[in-house]
C-alpha cells in the first residue's frame, strides 16, 4: 500500500537543530518530511556529492530522495 507524504524544505537558520555531525559547508539541503495526517515523520539530509541521510545522521546513507524517504516512513511503522 502507497503512503503519501509531504516533503518541505527547511530554511538554513532552521538547520542546526536537526544536523548532528555534519558541516554546513556540506550540506545541500535539509527536507522535513510528513505522513498523510500531517505529522512530521522525520528529516532528510542532502549532502554534497547527492547523498542522502535521515534525521540528521551520518552513520547510514542513501543513494536517492526516494529511497532515504522510504528508509525514514518504514522506520517509524
Amino acid at each position: 500500500m502507497e503512503e503519501t507524504i509531504k516533503i518541505r524544505s527547511l530554511e538554513q537558520s532552521e538547520w542546526s537543530t536537526t544536523l548532528q555531525g555534519f558541516q554546513p559547508s556540506e550540506i545541500e539541503q535539509v527536507l522535513a518530511v510528513y505522513n498523510a495526517d500531517g505529522s512530521l515523520v522525520g528529516t532528510i539530509c542532502e549532502a554534497v556529492g547527492s547523498k542522502y541521510y535521515i534525521n540528521g545522521q551520518p552513520e547510514l546513507d542513501y543513494p536517492s530522495l526516494q529511497a532515504a524517504a522510504g528508509a525514514l516512513i518504514n522506520s517509524k511503522r
